[in-house]
């Protein structure tokens, strides 16, 4: 678990409620923290409240980016959040989906 050199200046209730959920592995999905303060964590990951809703929804499409700076900003080890995208059945499905079609483009041009 790495160690974040620097801490995330706003001491917002949002982040820390954000911080004690995930430690505590109480977040199944991450669609489950979209109402809890989406519009000051949107702002702080520098994107739209309706862009941050979609993502909960379709945590795959998060980057190794924005994971780290949500991280960050919640200061947590980004390893929670990936657990809780990576536990999501959905999620795995659509992994399982993507590299069977590929799997299978790939025979295909043999």
């Amino acid at each position: 678990m790495g160690e974040w050199k620097t801490k995330f200046k706003h001491q917002s209730s949002a982040f820390r409620t954000l911080k004690k959920l995930f430690e505590a592995h109480a977040i199944e999905k991450m669609f489950d923290i979209n109402e809890i303060h989406s519009s000051k964590v949107s702002d702080a990951l520098g994107i739209n409240k309706g862009r941050y809703a979609t993502k909960l929804a379709n945590p795959e499409t998060f980057s190794t980016f924005e994971i780290l700076r949500f991280a960050w900003i919640i200061d947590i080890d980004p390893s929670l959040v990936i657990e809780v995208i990576q536990n999501e059945k959905n999620v795995m499905s659509k992994i399982v989906e993507r590299v069977n079609r590929n799997t299978k483009k790939k025979k295909a041009n043999e």
